[in-house]
């Protein structure tokens, strides 16, 4: 039996959710001493509104939207404050909106941040993620010059197609006016290095487990989306969801999705989320 919102909150209906870096965490157990059991994961998704509480206009009922601010999406049903559903417009799918959270606002909010010149160079690593992807493209569209950093052949050829100059880790990187790191560890500082005295470098994902030695001639920005869209007023937050929808349109924050699994199948959608070379989201059907 489905919960009953309380005032201020809706019920929706749940029909896909993204399998997420961030979601892995309490998952895998890791930082559980900050994880309150029982736990779902699952920080975005897409669904229908199917009832509303108290205090809250009954015209959502029936909308398609975005059930954010909280963990919880990997479920049927999930209950969510009314002020933090994102409508989704009827141009977006159902798969580019399930999605349109984590890697869309966070490549949008830190380009703008960065605010990079024509000209600039701005150094990207994981740039074969789809986040990276999208940085590739924002930054591209800028003005400026992405230089895509990456791992493998593999991550190489995925690239081809994309605005940017494309470089090996292991090649000398040339002067960056910027960096965006997800990766921390010796890549990250790779990358700092690399950076010209008085550049930025936006630090935003550890993907290597591995911190990022402070590199004391760059300003370093600490880049949490949670709280930066948790600390704005909810009215510029939905505006700036407007501003997603409308990257997504163009293309520039079009994320791959590789695979679709029933939630009971969640064991196996976990396992090809971790598998080698993957090539896009995978997504869980509610």
């Amino acid at each position: 039996m489905a919960p009953a919102p309380s005032p201020g909150g809706v019920l929706v209906r749940m029909r896909l959710s993204p399998v997420n870096p961030s979601d892995l965490i309490p998952v895998t157990g890791a930082y559980r001493n900050r994880t309150e059991l029982p736990f779902t994961p699952g920080f975005e998704g897409v669904g229908v509104v199917t009832e509303a509480g108290e205090g809250v206009d009954r015209a959502m009922i029936g909308r398609r939207v975005l059930p954010l601010g909280s963990a919880g999406c990997w479920q049927a049903c999930k209950v969510a404050a009314a002020d933090w559903c994102v409508e989704v417009p009827g141009d977006i799918t159902d798969e580019e909106a399930a999605g349109a959270y984590i890697n869309p606002l966070t490549a949008l909010l830190m380009v703008r941040a960065l605010a990079p010149k024509p000209g600039d160079a701005v150094g990207i690593t994981a740039a074969a993620s789809a986040i990276g992807r999208m940085l590739v493209r924002m930054v591209a569209a800028a003005g400026a010059h992405p230089v895509a950093i990456v791992r493998s052949t593999r991550a190489h050829e995925a690239l081809r197609d994309e605005p940017a100059e494309i470089l090996m880790e292991c090649v000398s990187l040339p002067p960056l006016s910027a960096g965006l790191d997800a990766v921390g560890g010796p890549s990250g500082a790779l990358l700092a290095q690399a950076v010209q005295p008085g550049g930025r470098l936006f630090h935003y994902g550890l993907l290597s487990g591995r911190p990022l030695p402070h590199p004391g001639h760059v300003e370093l920005t600490l880049f949490r989306l949670r709280d930066l869209v948790h600390a704005m007023p909810r009215a510029e937050f939905q505006a700036l969801m407007r501003q997603v929808f409308a990257e997504i349109r163009s293309g520039r924050a079009a994320s791959g999705i590789e695979a679709r699994y029933p939630l009971p199948a969640f064991q196996d959608a976990l396992a090809h989320n971790a598998r080698a070379g993957r090539r896009g989201k995978i997504l869980l059907e509610l």
